[in-house]
């Protein structure tokens, strides 16, 4: 498995410490970074993480930091990263919002989060392997579609000059 940077987006500093400690230990290859807003994360987008693990309420500690939902709208925008949006609301409609706001995936704070993380994680990495698979049949058939087209174009021309 290749290195991975990692994002943990958490104003709950036990839940990011437990989060972090949880992923070691199954991914000792991740390198995690740990910060407690939203405005934090962005300023380090430099780094390049391609998980960002962002929890929905930032705003228990800073009373002005946006809340999740809108790091989430402005990293799918901005950058090229998948989000597990993590939260203690385990109402449909906010997991529904995050999903439609470009989230990989919602887990509920609570006994299981961590390994349902872990789940999500390793459901990005078959996605990404899907994603991946997928580009490199489109890239063969554009090639093999325009070598048909050139054998098609070379035989009408040689046809045409009565060498065929």
């Amino acid at each position: 498995m290749k290195k991975e940077t990692v994002f943990i987006v958490d104003d709950e500093p036990m839940h990011a410490q437990m989060m972090e400690d949880h992923l070691k230990g199954k991914y000792p290859q991740f390198d995690i970074y740990k910060y407690t807003t939203g405005e934090e994360c962005n300023d380090n987008m430099d780094k390049n993480p391609g998980i960002v693990i962002l929890d929905y309420h930032l705003d228990a500690v800073n009373k002005s930091a946006r809340n999740g939902l809108q790091v989430l709208e402005h990293l799918k925008k901005a950058y090229d990263t998948d989000v597990i949006m993590i939260s203690g609301q385990d109402k449909i409609d906010v997991a529904v919002e995050c999903m439609r706001a470009g989230a990989y995936d919602y887990v509920v704070k609570n006994e299981t989060s961590f390994h349902r993380t872990e789940t999500a994680i390793e459901r990005l990495f078959k996605h990404r392997a899907v994603v991946h698979e997928l580009d490199k049949y489109k890239r063969n058939n554009r090639i093999l579609t325009w070598g048909i087209i050139g054998i098609i174009a070379l035989t009408i021309v040689l046809t045409a000059m009565g060498v065929l």
